[in-house]
């Protein structure tokens, strides 16, 4: 008897993400057939609701302790082989856009849990405590899916002689590859640079 071809986890194409700071405080978003609210509430901490306000889900707030001028994007990240859908969420504070948090949300055992943080990332080498951006990417092929989500941690300088902004650089300073393991139901970790 043959068996049937075994598929890779492949992840879909991110679209842009939705930025909650200021005036844009709650998004709502479906996500493994239900219906989540994620609020930033006054004190710059951002909870994940269920949209009927009845499940407290989980909380995310400023890693370093200091949640005063903190924004959070939020981009939703559908996976195929299995079909799972994971929630980015990606935090910064300041002018420059300093990460100030980052997570990977999605449902384990139907539960919604965190499956990657600023810990993870550490564990892999990137430095926490340190002026960075962090960017996400699915496709960088130009296909529209990918088998891996790919974290790039940046930072930028001003190079010799430059004294405007607009003339600022950014340095590529951390890359992972995080793929999904289906036997283990989680994400391992791969350093890139």
């Amino acid at each position: 008897m043959m068996q049937a071809p075994a598929f890779a986890a492949t992840f879909e194409s991110m679209g842009k993400p939705i930025f909650l700071y200021m005036d844009t405080r709650n998004v709502n978003l479906n996500g493994e057939g239900e219906c989540v609210s994620f609020t930033l509430q006054r004190d710059g901490v951002l909870r994940m609701y269920s949209r009927d306000g009845q499940r407290d889900y989980l909380s995310f707030t400023g890693y370093y302790g200091d949640n005063g001028g903190i924004g959070y994007s939020i981009n939703k990240i559908e996976m195929k082989h299995p079909n799972k859908t994971f929630f980015v969420i990606n935090a910064d504070q300041g002018a420059h856009a300093k990460n100030a948090g980052f997570w990977i949300v999605g449902k384990y055992k139907g539960q919604w849990t965190c499956f990657v943080s600023l810990d993870t990332l550490a564990n892999a080498g990137y430095t926490v405590g340190e002026w960075h951006q962090l960017k996400v990417t699915t496709d960088t092929t130009g296909y529209g899916t990918s088998d891996a989500i790919y974290i790039t941690s940046q930072h930028e300088y001003m190079p010799p002689g430059a004294i405007y902004g607009y003339q600022r650089k950014f340095a590529v300073d951390f890359q992972a590859a995080l793929s999904w393991d289906d036997q283990a139901q989680w994400f391992s970790i791969a350093r890139l640079q």
